[in-house]
């Protein structure tokens, strides 16, 4: 009896001993399943409306009754337009409608018969840039409504070597940090109906060659090396506006991804 018991606690010993050691073993050798995290973000649902004016947008201004005054403006980078009669004229950040209803008001005391469009040429600053393992790294233009795949698809698709339609990295700049989240397109592409992305005005659509578990961290360690590869510059000036831009073509040193 007692040579049992003793038998019996020795096995329990070594048996306890053996998931300590595979327990120890898994935290050193083997990585924890990788889940891709969740957006943490949401886009706003995109309208014509909610379009804001911004400095290097071009205007053609139009006057029906007094086509002398027509004029094409490239909004300033102090946010403002130069016209006849009423002099500079704020347009940053607001709406083409908010802006013709604007100038109506400064008007209506020099023309008695007035009827006033303005039409947005180019806006400037709606584009987003692809990155990482994509065919043609770069800008891609937002004329409307563009969902991340279609970015995607605009940069040529993605490099399937190297990455993957289920590890799709969205980053975004705002409240003075780099924020992001992942997307998995590839139900998209099996043809299942899911809730399209849509993409904001200077987004970041970045195809990694790894899975990332801590989107945000990940981005803090990487985002220097993001924004060369796709040209993408940026200021952070401490209590004042935040600018975004895109160099003329992708950089050519920009540094290879490990």
């Amino acid at each position: 009896m007692l040579r049992k018991k003793r038998k019996w606690q020795t096995v329990v010993v070594v048996a306890g001993c053996i998931c300590v050691l595979l327990f120890l073993m898994g935290c050193q050798t083997f990585p924890k399943e990788v889940k891709i995290a969740p957006v943490e973000f949401k886009p706003k649902k995109y309208t014509e409306s909610e379009v804001k004016l911004n400095p290097g947008d071009i205007l053609d201004i139009r006057f029906f009754y007094t086509p002398e005054l027509n004029t094409v403006q490239t909004i300033r980078p102090d946010g403002k337009i130069a016209l006849q009669l009423v002099g500079e004229v704020l347009a940053q950040g607001k709406t083409p409608l908010e802006l013709k209803e604007q100038l109506h008001e400064q008007y209506k005391q020099h023309i008695k018969q007035l009827d006033i469009t303005v039409i947005v040429q180019t806006f400037s600053n709606r584009r987003v840039y692809v990155g990482g393992q994509v065919l043609t790294p770069g800008s891609v233009p937002m004329p409307g409504k563009l969902t991340a795949l279609e970015a995607i698809m605009l940069a040529g698709g993605i490099n399937l070597q190297n990455g993957s339609y289920e590890n799709v990295l969205i980053i975004r700049f705002e409240d003075n940090k780099w924020a992001g989240g992942m997307l998995n397109l590839k139900k998209v592409l099996e043809g299942e109906k899911v809730e399209q992305f849509c993409l904001e005005p200077q987004d970041i659509v970045y195809v990694p060659e790894t899975r990332i578990v801590e989107v945000n961290r990940w981005i803090d360690q990487n985002i220097d090396r993001i924004l060369p590869e796709i040209g993408l510059t940026y200021t952070i000036v401490p209590g004042g506006p935040n600018t975004l831009g895109i160099t003329t073509a992708v950089n050519p040193a920009a540094p290879e991804q490990n």
